[in-house]
């Protein structure tokens, strides 16, 4: 008797662990199942939006072209690729996007697909920002405040940043906290690092 009854606590606990099983005329699809599916489903519509952006960004539909730097950037319908990124970036900035502009010049920065550039980057941050995209004004004001890839202007990058988080844009708004956290003429952590290197 307790052979079987310890035979049936087994079979009871391996039927409750096993929520694909049928039962009933009702099948239950695991969490693994579900996220496959819409992972699936998520690939192919990437796929075709990857498609779309590059046949209309052949077009000179610029916006397109920087949506097809965002799918090779984020590597969403294919593999990833900061030098293509780059150079859907690069025409979609050649034909005023603003969008397009700010996201090369973040790429520049940081030197993903392209050799790092900080004047560049400055430079286009201020193009962007001068045609609107309040994300590159945020990242112009940092570099400005900052002193990369130019001389350093703390009012007018503080200018810049508190702009864009007057437009809503946070991270500029998270950006003037932190850099108000320390004094941007104090050198102290130069000297810390040239003592380091010594």
């Amino acid at each position: 008797m307790r052979l079987l009854t310890s035979l049936l606590l087994v079979l009871a606990a391996g039927l409750s662990a096993a929520p694909a099983l049928a039962q009933g005329n009702q099948v239950e699809r695991t969490q693994s199942e579900i996220a496959l599916e819409e992972a699936t489903q998520t690939l192919a519509k990437d796929r075709a939006g990857r498609a779309d952006a590059m046949r209309e960004c052949g077009a000179k539909d610029y916006a397109a072209c920087t949506r097809l730097g965002d799918y090779h950037r984020k590597g969403r319908g294919g593999i990833q690729d900061y030098e293509a990124a780059a150079k859907a970036y690069r025409k979609a900035c050649s034909g005023k996007d603003a969008a397009g502009c700010a996201t090369l010049a973040y790429l520049a920065a940081k030197g993903n697909g392209m050799e790092q550039d900080l004047p560049e980057a400055r430079r286009l941050y201020r193009l962007s920002c001068d045609m609107g995209e309040v994300s590159a004004c945020a990242g112009y004001g940092n570099m400005l405040f900052t002193g990369k890839g130019g001389p350093k202007n703390v009012a007018e990058g503080t200018r810049q940043l508190q702009a864009a988080c007057d437009s809503g844009y946070e991270w500029a708004c998270d950006r003037i906290t932190g850099l108000a956290a320390y004094d941007p003429n104090d050198d102290t952590w130069e000297r810390l690092k040239d003592g380091a290197g010594r």
